[in-house]
């Protein structure tokens, strides 16, 4: 079971590849950011803000494992192209 440390909104100082679509999130732009531990070992994840509301609201789930950087940006995990 993961261990989340750290969940809260932030402006990135740099970009960062959003976990969920895989699309750049530009320096200045606002980010969920995500930490924890993981079977022991530490992760961190940005996410657009419309990606982590998709990933919230997927019948997937938020606390299930899903492929990193393959879903369509914005859009649930069930609505995703590469899912249908």
């Amino acid at each position: 079971m993961p261990t989340e440390l750290t969940n809260k909104q932030v402006v990135c100082r740099k970009p960062h590849r959003c976990t969920w679509c895989g699309e750049w999130i530009e320096k200045k732009k606002p980010a969920q950011y995500r930490s924890g531990v993981h079977e022991g070992d530490f992760h961190s994840d940005y996410f657009h803000p419309e990606c982590y509301s998709a990933m919230c609201n997927s019948d997937l789930g938020y606390e299930n494992e899903f492929e990193p950087m393959a879903q369509d940006r914005g859009k649930k995990w069930e609505e995703s192209a590469s899912n249908l």
